[in-house]
């Protein structure tokens, strides 16, 4: 059974998060459950942000390794991604 609530996309809206759930929504990637759960902490949340997309979206890792990294978070979180 989970200890944290998620927070509503309505409730991340009215935060600092607004832009980043935007984003999220708009491109399906991380899924909106991320700042759901992280949302609790709003710095914490932002700075999680921040280092997915950087090492999602720069180009200085490659791809396989990304693959690779989406599938054992999968694995961890028990998802069939």
């Amino acid at each position: 059974m989970s200890h944290i609530t998620m927070l509503s996309i309505e409730e991340l809206k009215n935060t600092k998060l607004k832009p980043l759930v935007e984003y999220c929504l708009e491109h399906r990637a991380p899924d909106p459950a991320f700042h759901a759960m992280m949302g609790h902490n709003i710095d914490l949340a932002e700075a999680a942000f921040k280092a997915w997309f950087t090492v999602f979206n720069t180009g200085s890792i490659s791809h396989n390794l990304k693959e690779i990294m989406r599938v054992s978070l999968s694995r961890m979180a028990s998802c069939n991604y």
